[in-house]
């Protein structure tokens, strides 16, 4: 890697921790220049723009949410266990890729939720792969008699998109020392299975 890709990636990394803690939003050029030990304008010839910034702080994201959460599911056996296992990923991301803070995505999507432009369409370009990656995970998890025949993939998405959310909101906003649990209780729920037999790790 040469020395201005050292740069770049140094750059993108405080670009996302800053957004883990205070939204895309505080992307600007100088406070992160700053952070890491940059002239503004010496930044700027990396990027441009803030949202140049903000895209490809969003794709430094994503790459180490694949890294961190779904690219282990390689290894783990297929259908419902590798489901599981992405899900219980998520609940720990950015945290397991080392990370400060909160979801950087969920941050992205209260800020531009009714904004147009490059970094939402790239937002909802990132949300709607990996729904179809779950969705893939869950038809797996049908063929393999894990989940109810006739189970919905779009549909069971769907639900588990809100159980992370809802977690989000009871882990960070409310501070509920259960949210981790409760999160458990309900994915056990949508599997059609007991919480002690998630916990235990079996597959009926």
């Amino acid at each position: 890697m040469g020395k201005g890709a050292r740069t770049r990636a140094t750059i993108l990394t405080a670009a996302v921790e800053t957004a883990c803690l205070g939204g895309f939003d505080g992307l600007n050029l100088k406070p992160l220049a700053d952070r890491v030990g940059m002239t503004k304008s010496g930044l700027y010839a990396h990027f441009g723009s803030k949202e140049a910034l903000q895209v490809a702080t969003l794709e430094h994201a994503a790459e180490l949410f694949q890294a961190r959460v779904v690219a282990p599911a390689k290894t783990e056996p297929a259908g419902l266990p590798r489901l599981e296992g992405v899900f219980e990923r998520w609940l720990d991301w950015p945290a397991n890729a080392g990370l400060p803070g909160n979801c950087p995505f969920f941050a992205g999507v209260v800020e531009f939720d009714d904004c147009d432009g490059a970094v939402r369409e790239r937002l909802v370009r990132l949300f709607r792969d990996f729904r179809q990656v779950v969705e893939q995970l869950v038809a797996s998890a049908v063929r393999h008699g894990h989940l109810r025949p006739g189970t919905d993939p779009g549909q069971f998405a769907h639900e588990l998109l809100a159980l992370r959310y809802a977690h989000h909101w009871a882990q960070g906003f409310m501070r509920d020392p259960a949210a981790l649990a409760r999160t458990q209780a309900a994915f056990a729920r949508l599997a059609g299975r007991a919480p002690r037999e998630l916990a235990a790790g079996g597959v009926r």
